[in-house]
């Protein structure tokens, strides 16, 4: 059974990923012009679901806060497992907290199979 120490805990944690979240949209919203956005620069990605800097949008997986990005094709390839884009992901500077790209990958892979009605 959960305590009302447990509860307090989770209460922090989920304020904490709110902040964390907001200041990644702030960081991609500027990133993608702001409020003067050039005319041939894309507009912020629309966000799905969100991990930290991290988010799963209809290209598929995209970094908020650095220009990176994961296609929703790469995500559904059957050989590329996880491991591959973490072994790939780890080392980058950008990458501050390596279970928000897990769950984004995660996450990614089961809306866009959804999306693209993929059994499996």
């Amino acid at each position: 059974m959960a305590t009302k120490q447990d509860l307090q805990v989770e209460l922090k944690r989920l304020e904490t990923e709110r902040s964390r979240e907001a200041d990644a949209r702030a960081k991609s919203y500027d990133m993608h012009g702001g409020d003067n956005r050039a005319p041939n620069e894309p507009p912020m990605p629309d966000i799905i679901a969100q991990f930290g800097d991290w988010a799963v949008t209809p290209f598929g997986v995209e970094c908020l806060t650095h220009p990176y990005q994961i296609q929703w094709d790469s995500l559904l390839d059957t050989v590329i497992q996880d491991e591959f884009w973490l072994e790939k992901l780890y080392e980058k500077p950008f990458v501050t907290n390596l279970r928000d790209v897990a769950e984004a990958i995660r996450t990614g892979r089961h809306i866009h199979r959804y999306l693209q009605q993929i059994k499996g």
